[in-house]
């Protein structure tokens, strides 16, 4: 009997780097495990990364110093993957370019998640879900390298149920609205939101949802408070799906929580918090499966949200995640 092939994912998430790093590979490393894998993971102790570990109780994984620098990062990495035997590394770091981690065991299959184009000369697996990843990659550069490119190799959360999502119905008028502006919302976007609804003065029940990094709670509940709103406010929860299976509406961050939107097919307005996601969610809104508002800044004069004549459709072949471990089992013979 052969014993189980191990991956080692290498992930941070804190505010200024946002969460969706190290969540889209605890998500993908749910998948790994189904499989028959055994999964491992190195982050950096950032509190939200910490906080992450912990809120899915992650057993198999090396904390390093947060100010580590790339060189000692990649000798702890190497002697990780020789003290555990290590099959496959699979990276997402957006803080960092991939590239600049020379010096990798030449023996270990490596894989990433890369949006910027830097890798690795000697990468197996490369996947980019940027709805701009061609414009990034030449894949005719790396014959030895499979590429996953396109929105439809977003990793999806390992409790989407999507005979669930095929079956749902909305309700018109909508009864709930969810506001999700992502796990670390490092420009309070979730408290500017609310202050629009109050505006204009929402009468419908409100979800509010805070992740593992953020950091103006007292100041929200202050504001909800006296908000008026019919609300609940939920922090760092684990079932996101459930949530956004239960509401008829959503405003939603630009980021990960936007393609979660998308494939549930949720009526989703949404925000480009960051310039990077802006491609994503004109992508989205073109294609008739979320409204985008706006990026950081005109995001406003697209107010007031609409109550009708929004609902999406599911995109077609958004769910080719799987793809990702059935190329990373081509590539191990153990």
């Amino acid at each position: 009997m052969t014993s189980a092939k191990k991956i080692l994912f290498r992930a941070d998430a804190k505010p200024e780097i946002g969460i969706g790093d190290l969540m889209s590979l605890i998500q993908l490393s749910k998948y790994f495990e189904e499989d028959g894998w055994q999964a491992f993971f190195m982050i950096r102790a950032y509190e939200a990364g910490i906080r992450l570990i912990e809120k899915y109780e992650i057993k198999q994984v090396r904390i390093i110093e947060s100010n580590i620098t790339i060189p000692e990062e990649v000798n702890e990495i190497n002697t990780y993957i020789l003290t555990k035997s290590i099959d496959v590394v699979f990276f997402e770091i957006t803080e960092n370019k991939i590239s600049d981690y020379l010096g990798l065991l030449s023996d270990v299959s490596k894989a990433c998640v890369s949006f910027d184009g830097k890798i690795l000369p000697d990468m197996k697996l490369v996947v980019d879900w940027d709805v701009a990843a061609h414009d990034y990659f030449s894949p005719d550069k790396y014959p030895e390298t499979k590429f996953l490119l396109g929105p439809e190799y977003v990793i999806l959360p390992y409790n989407f149920d999507l005979k669930r999502v095929a079956a749902r119905r909305i309700h018109h008028p909508p009864k709930r609205m969810l506001i999700a502006m992502g796990g670390a919302d490092e420009f309070d976007f979730t408290s500017q939101v609310i202050q629009e609804l109050v505006n204009q003065k929402i009468q419908i029940a409100v979800t509010v949802v805070i992740g593992s990094g953020y950091k103006y709670r007292a100041d929200l509940d202050a504001q909800l408070e006296e908000s008026k709103l019919r609300y609940e406010l939920k922090e760092n929860i684990s079932n996101m799906f459930e949530e956004y299976m239960r509401c008829d509406l959503a405003i939603g961050a630009g980021g990960l929580t936007a393609s979660e939107l998308v494939a549930t097919g949720t009526p989703a307005y949404l925000i480009a918090i960051y310039e990077h996601q802006e491609a994503r969610c004109k992508y989205f809104d073109e294609n008739g499966w979320a409204t985008y508002l706006g990026d950081f800044k005109t995001w406003k004069t697209n107010l007031p949200i609409r109550f009708d004549g929004i609902v999406k459709r599911i995109p077609v072949n958004f769910f080719k995640y799987r793809s990702i471990i059935n190329i990373c089992n081509e590539f191990t013979t153990k």
